[in-house]
C-alpha cells in the first residue's frame, strides 16, 4: 500500500469570498474579489472555484483570475490564458453550477507572483448567492507541514 496522505497534506484550501446576494453590493459596482491575492511562490497550480446558486434566467455569472504584484493586489490585471475564466448563463430561474479557473506558475507574467480572482455578474436586482474557495496545489519544496 501506498503513502496515504489527507487533503490538506497536498492542497493549501484559503477563503475566497461568499456573497448572500452578487450584484445587490453598491460599493463594488457588482463584483466580489477574493479577500486576497495568495503567493503563487512554493505553489506550480492555483485552482479557484465558485459556487452560485440562484441564479436568475437569462444572467451570467463571471469567474476570472487576476495577477498581481502583492497579496493586496497592486497592479493587478486580468489574465487571458483559456483556463483564466469561467462563465455560467443561466436558463432556469434558479440555476445552480460551480465554476473553475487555475493558473499555474509559468502562466503568470515576469514580475507578477500573486494571484486572486472576481466573480461577478449582469444581474443587478441581487439574486445570485457565490462563494469563491482557493486551493493551492502542487507545494515545490516537500514539506511536513504546508505554511499557515
Amino acid at each position: 500500500m501506498g503513502n496515504i496522505h489527507t487533503f490538506t497534506s497536498h492542497v493549501r484550501p484559503r477563503f475566497g469570498c461568499v456573497s448572500a446576494a452578487l450584484g445587490s453590493e453598491t460599493s463594488i459596482a457588482d463584483t466580489k474579489e477574493t479577500a486576497e491575492y495568495v503567493d503563487m511562490r512554493n505553489y506550480d497550480l492555483v485552482v479557484f472555484q465558485g459556487i452560485a446558486s440562484a441564479v436568475k434566467s437569462g444572467s451570467t455569472v463571471t469567474l476570472k483570475i487576476y495577477e498581481a504584484t502583492s497579496t493586496a493586489g497592486a497592479g493587478s490585471q486580468s489574465m487571458t490564458h483559456a483556463s483564466a475564466s469561467d462563465t455560467m448563463l443561466s436558463t432556469n430561474a434558479t440555476d445552480t453550477d460551480i465554476l473553475v479557473c487555475q493558473v499555474r506558475g509559468e502562466d503568470l507574467s515576469s514580475g507578477y507572483r500573486y494571484v486572486g480572482a472576481q466573480i461577478s455578474t449582469n444581474d443587478a436586482t441581487g439574486t445570485e448567492k457565490v462563494g469563491v474557495v482557493i486551493n493551492q496545489m502542487r507545494a515545490r519544496y516537500k514539506q511536513a507541514t504546508l505554511p499557515a
